[in-house]
């Protein structure tokens, strides 16, 4: 039997001892709430952050989209009150000695090319179209494909609805793409698709059919070119994404079984798409957008001849929609009307008056998914 001296036990069991960590002083933050919804539904926001010297919050609940900035307690707590709020869904990003910073105690969030912000829910009658409800709920994967067109690996978010697996017959397809800045994620998290059309399945609003959020740019630069020649995007979408879904899921293979909608930068694709492409989808729905200026020459200077192609008026859906008059796309939107109106191209058009904001995109998604697949 080996024996150890006991100095050397003693001295063994005293560093065990030191090495463990001293108790952790107790602080505010271990039950702060990241934000307190009241009666009125006006929300408290608060943030522990005892060595700042200035918390701001920014967010899509604030009309001005100004920050607003918090006021700190002696217990190193910044807080604010926003007033009432309309209940929604809202997104919001705190910017801590000018230093963008995701709010810790919230695991709700928003993914975005550039980062992460924070969700905020706030029910009530006019959000429930958005609401996590006591329905049948659908699949949400994220679904990794190989790219030929771009020759790597690309990332799309897939929604199945609710009973898809006993499906027999295949059903259509909702392309859903969001805007510059943002990614595959997005209509997902901030957009909250797959439960905006859950809720309309359950209410007998809608006829089910899958989404697909596809990453709206597969390499780094927004491409802001009319025609669909230069952006690899549109390469990637005909010839990588829309295969992949029709051999990998029960869909339709004809134009009349796809849609496309798009925001933003995705809403100068859904125009694109629609012009220049309109054998492809069946329903086109571009959001919150419109061609720049420059834009606009190019296509009345060298694309004339396409705008006179019979087959967009075929579609049969043309629907346009814009977040009201502080919607920053809001004059690009009306230029291009007055481009479709001059060569005769029919269309709808929509609006939400809540601006540039996954607001007025939710709201789209809610009035437009009943009008697809007739």
């Amino acid at each position: 039997m080996k024996f150890v001296p006991l100095i050397l036990w003693l001295t063994a069991c005293s560093t065990q001892i030191t090495a463990q960590p001293s108790p952790r002083s107790s602080s505010p933050n271990d039950t702060l709430q990241c934000f307190r919804i009241l009666q009125d539904h006006s929300v408290v926001f608060q943030i522990y952050a005892p060595q700042a010297t200035s918390v701001t919050v920014i967010g899509d609940f604030l009309e001005s989209y100004q920050p607003l900035a918090l006021k700190k307690a002696e217990n190193g707590v910044w807080s604010i009150n926003t007033g009432p709020l309309q209940p929604d869904l809202y997104t919001y990003d705190y910017r801590i000695n000018d230093v963008k910073t995701f709010d810790p105690k919230n695991p709700a969030s928003k993914e975005g090319e550039y980062g992460l912000s924070n969700l905020l829910f706030i029910p009530g009658p006019e959000s429930d179209y958005c609401a996590i409800r006591d329905v049948p709920h659908g699949k949400l994967e994220m679904v990794w494909f190989s790219s030929s067109a771009m020759k790597n690996v690309g990332r799309m978010h897939v929604y199945t609805p609710p009973g898809y697996e006993q499906m027999a017959g295949p059903l259509p397809v909702l392309y859903l793409q969001h805007g510059g800045g943002d990614n595959d994620a997005s209509w997902a998290t901030a957009g909250r698709a797959n439960f905006i059309l859950d809720n309309l399945i359950a209410d007998g609003k809608v006829k089910p059919m899958l989404i697909v959020m596809p990453m709206e740019h597969p390499e780094p630069g927004f491409h802001l070119d009319p025609g669909v020649a230069k952006d690899p995007y549109y390469n990637q979408l005909f010839h990588d994404i829309i295969p992949y879904v029709e051999m990998h899921y029960r869909t339709g293979k004809t134009p009349d079984s796809r849609a496309y909608a798009g925001l933003s930068m995705g809403g100068l694709q859904a125009l694109n798409i629609a012009l220049f492409r309109p054998d492809v989808f069946a329903y086109v729905l571009p959001l919150s957008t419109g061609y720049f200026p420059e834009q606009l020459k190019t296509i009345r200077e060298e694309y004339g001849e396409a705008l006179k192609n019979p087959a967009i008026n075929e579609l049969k859906l043309f629907w346009i929609a814009m977040g009201g008059q502080q919607d920053i796309a809001y004059q690009n939107g009306l230029n291009t009307l007055q481009l479709l109106d001059e060569n005769g191209i029919k269309y709808q058009t929509a609006d939400y008056p809540a601006g540039h904001t996954f607001i007025t995109w939710r709201h789209n998604l809610k009035e437009f998914a009943p009008l697809l697949f007739h």
